[in-house]
């Protein structure tokens, strides 16, 4: 995992000085190494988070013959398979890494060869005869890569925008396009434009070739798109045989994703998904099975529990972690208002774009936590909107069974439904038990910002199931979750693993009848009956969908008044998207319970006006370039000879600032990290990697390791500080979803 960023169309006097800020403001992605590449009319700079090959890597990257020169960020997972190809057509190799596999496939086959890779990869090829620069993309879109033009008609290319906008080439704009769609849909990176005006993303499964004078021609590379629409067509029966394959291919893309030269870790938040992986991990870890060196010892998990909120999973966590063996070592982090609002301005900034909830901050802390043990995280990411996983698909479900089996049919699918159906509405009908009145964004937009965009539309497929996944998989809702997973795995230099986004996995499951899906009311039915004898019942029969959340319901009125000076200050109202006296009455009322709470609308308001704040108002590069390896962590666990790092009065780590907002004003809250702490040797990068055993569903108070004392590399006492006892689990009783 890497950052990648260049030019095409200057001159090296022009442009050799931004590659050194570029670099600068992408530090985060590779602290390992950087390096940069001038040729006539292009620079390459690159950022390096050594996973494989840590000795033989190193970018950028130049073809034996020295025409081709490349910077990559990804992985590619059937690079073996193609070296092994490759070296029957007579290629010779130096390395044992992905990279130079990646360079020897498109010097062979050039374009095309981006559709023989399966994994995750951004990555910009020079061919230094003709000074012509390939960008390219993953099929699903899980590396990023964004471009624009400059004021003399320059390409720039980069991992993140950041590193575009510090070379001061660029007019920052919002767009306005952009932020209509997000305000009024909650919708996001849905189509090449973002929220800053001129700035495009490359899409999932697309190149881009750009011309020596910076010209950008943008293509689709991959047939996939078109192969899943034939797939689908086969219908082949959903058996025995059926889910042997399925099973099969998710072993491999699982395993696949355990290769590394550095600690492997898995995000673990209860659910199906990631469940699953975890679960296979530890069976593939009992067996020992090859290329999982990297897990260690103990497969360590990472999880965010919310006690005594809606949307807390850590039973299901702890039931995952009971069934595993011994070797699973799970660490817990406990999120706060308070911390969050101590953290906001840096999420937002990691972010450097609106989110549409706070979801994402659960799994920012999550990832602050894991930097401390690991370098790779492999999580669930994307198998919802493979396999059907939100509420909202089963209404497309029971619409499909009436139009092809009647109105009998029908009702029987909604009688098995009726569960997640609640789940989906229960909200509504208690704010109107309640007698709270609604909230709808249109009621808080300006009228005339709606005019403006009054022709936009958010259309979505409401008739094929497998059509509806494949436009949230490659357009609509899994894109935003891997910006968001890219930018907090990042933000901490961390490498984030995601099989379920695995294009021999997704080929494997099209070409099976949509009952493999959804049937009987039950969503995701493949991979419940493939875990039959992985997981247990608690987990498997889950219907409650939750995912990392933060609760919102209780967070946002316990925030109402740093909230509210937001949206009071004069710069919210100096906006035109929005009516500042309405937003701030319809605040307070959701403040004292008097209006229904819709967290997430407001949250989208007080995103942009905080966005605009630091990227778009202000020169943001002062921000960007700041140092971001100084992670803001304030629980920094004991050492493996015992001895607890020092640590400020606010549970800061000396020597590592605590990052205060400068936007929002509150005191900082401690977070709480799980268990008991063994050591791991450092990683080479300069930066400490620990591993952990920890007893499931138990929870260390910061100091707990000072007051019981863990001397010459003793184990602690197992505590029994229990912040929060879960209720037995009753799996036909499952908690009640949040919003």
């Amino acid at each position: 995992m890497c950052g990648i960023a260049g030019y095409v169309g200057l001159r090296e006097v022009e442009g050799a000085p931004l590659l050194e800020l570029m670099g600068r403001a992408q530090r985060h992605r590779g602290p390992d190494g950087q390096a940069v590449w001038v040729g006539r009319q292009f620079g390459f700079a690159h950022q390096r988070l050594a996973i494989l090959d840590r000795a033989g890597g190193a970018q950028p990257m130049v073809s034996p013959d020295g025409r081709y020169v490349l910077i990559y960020n990804g992985e590619v997972y059937n690079f073996r398979e193609l070296r092994q190809e490759l070296e029957a057509l007579g290629r010779r190799f130096r390395t044992s890494c992905d990279t130079e596999v990646v360079l020897a496939a498109y010097e062979r086959w050039k374009d095309e060869a981006f559709d023989r890779f399966n994994g995750m990869f951004a990555l910009a090829i020079a061919d230094t005869h003709t000074g012509q620069v390939v960008l390219a993309r993953d099929h699903f879109g899980i590396k990023p890569l964004y471009f624009a033009n400059g004021p003399s008609g320059e390409a720039l290319f980069a991992s993140e925008i950041g590193a575009m906008l510090v070379t001061g080439r660029l007019e920052r704009r919002p767009d306005d396009t952009t932020i209509y769609r997000y305000l009024r849909w909650r919708v996001h990176d849905d189509t090449e434009r973002t929220f800053y005006e001129g700035i495009r993303r490359l899409l999932p499964g697309h190149a881009a070739t750009i011309s020596p004078d910076g010209s950008i021609r943008v293509f689709t590379y991959t047939r996939l798109f078109d192969e899943l629409r034939e797939l689908a067509e086969r219908n082949e029966p959903y058996d025995d045989q059926a889910r042997r394959r399925f099973s099969e291919a998710l072993q491999a893309a699982i395993r696949q994703r355990l290769v590394s030269d550095v600690p492997v870790g898995t995000a673990l938040s209860g659910g199906l998904d990631s469940s699953t992986v975890v679960a296979t991990v530890d069976r593939a870890m009992a067996g020992h099975a090859a290329d999982i060196e990297a897990l260690g010892p103990r497969q360590q998990t990472f999880s965010a529990v919310f006690p005594g909120e809606l949307n807390d999973e850590e039973r299901y966590v702890d039931a995952v972690a009971a069934n595993c063996s011994d070797s699973l070592a799970v660490h817990k982090i406990v999120p706060d208002p308070q911390t969050f609002l101590v953290d906001l301005s840096d999420f937002l900034r990691t972010q450097q774009e609106p989110v549409v909830s706070t979801a994402p901050y659960a799994q920012y802390v999550v990832m602050r936590l894991a930097s401390k043990h690991v370098t790779v995280m492999v999580d669930g990411q994307g198998a919802d909107e493979l396999l059907a996983g939100y509420a909202a698909y089963h209404l497309l479900y029971l619409k499909n069974l009436r139009r092809k089996g009647g109105l009998l049919r029908a009702t029987g699918g909604l009688l098995r439904s009726l569960d997640v159906l609640w789940r989906l509405g229960r909200f509504r009908v208690f704010d109107r038990l309640h007698r709270r009145t609604g909230i709808a964004i249109t009621d808080l937009l300006d009228p005339a910002f709606m005019a403006e965009h009054a022709t936009e539309r958010f259309d979505v497929v409401r008739d094929d199931i497998k059509r509806r996944l494949e436009d949230d998989v490659f357009r609509h809702s899994l894109q935003c979750l891997l910006r968001y997973e890219d930018r907090n795995t990042m933000r901490f230099s961390l490498e984030g693993r995601v099989p379920f986004c695995d294009v021999n996995l997704m080929r494997t499951l099209w070409a099976i009848d949509d009952k493999a899906i959804l049937s009987g009311g039950w969503n995701k039915r493949i991979l419940r009956d493939a875990t039959k004898d992985l997981l247990p019942p608690v987990i498997r029969h889950r219907r409650n969908k939750i995912g990392f959340t933060c609760p919102e319901r209780t967070w946002f009125p316990a925030l109402g008044e740093p909230f509210r000076e937001v949206f009071s200050s004069p710069s919210f109202g100096s906006r035109k998207y929005w009516k500042q006296a309405d937003v701030v009455t319809a605040w307070d009322k959701l403040v004292a319970a008097r209006a229904a709470s819709e967290t997430m609308l407001f949250w989208r308001m007080l995103n942009v006006e905080l966005w605009l704040r630091d990227f778009i108002d202000n020169d943001p590069t002062e921000l960007i370039l700041r140092d971001r390896t100084d992670l803001p962590v304030r629980n920094r666990v004991p050492s493996a000879a015992g001895t607890s790092a020092s640590s400020g009065a606010n549970g800061d780590v000396a020597g590592h600032p605590q990052h205060v907002p400068d936007l929002l004003h509150a005191q900082p809250s401690r977070e709480h990290e799980v268990g008991r702490e063994q050591g791991r040797p450092a990683t080479g990068n300069g930066q400490q990697r620990r591993s952990g055993s920890y007893p499931a569903g138990r929870r260390d108070e910061p100091g707990d390791a000072e007051r019981h004392g863990s001397g010459n590399g003793s184990r602690h006492a197992d505590l029994e500080m229990r912040l929060h006892e879960p209720p037995p689990v009753d799996p036909a009783e499952p908690p009640p979803q949040h919003q």
